[in-house]
């Protein structure tokens, strides 16, 4: 980091002799922020999603299961919007309403502790793990965090 903080200054200089260009006008036109601005709600990633008869739909790779109730089935084959925010938060809407989900993570892999955790299934996670192993890994349309769920719960992204 001190390495990194040393050499800014004169990478900066040379950066803008280079690539500056002088404002169209000088006047300072930011405004300071407000009670009522919700970045995150500006920073956010939304994609539009058709729910399914099943209460189902996927975004990156992750299969939503929406949690039965009446508001739930009456989105049944409409569209809801999946609000991906910038620490790494899902949330599932429809009408604007957030609506309760669980989450299938079809890229995730076992591993050796899970394996090693529970001494029953052995033998099962076992022939899975080397299954998956067989395939090609999966990807995620997007790089980042790891993702969290609505009540703040990590789950794997890949």
């Amino acid at each position: 980091m001190d390495d990194g903080n040393a050499f800014l200054p004169a990478f900066m200089a040379d950066y803008n002799a280079r690539f500056a260009k002088a404002p169209f006008n000088d006047k300072d036109l930011h405004r300071p922020m407000q009670p009522r601005d919700r970045l995150d709600d500006a920073f956010t990633w939304r994609a539009e999603r058709t729910l399914s008869q099943s209460l189902t739909l996927q975004y990156d790779n992750i299969l939503f299961m929406i949690e039965p109730s009446e508001f739930a089935k009456a989105a049944v084959g409409r569209r809801v919007e999946v609000v991906d925010f910038p620490d790494g938060r899902l949330e599932v809407r429809f009408k604007g309403r957030s609506v309760p989900y669980r989450t299938f993570d079809k890229l995730r892999r076992v591993t050796e502790t899970a394996v090693l955790e529970n001494k029953r299934l052995g033998g099962l996670l076992t022939l899975i793990r080397q299954s998956q192993e067989a395939e090609p890994p999966g990807q995620r349309t997007r790089k980042g965090p790891g993702r969290r769920d609505q009540a703040g719960h990590m789950f794997s992204v890949g």
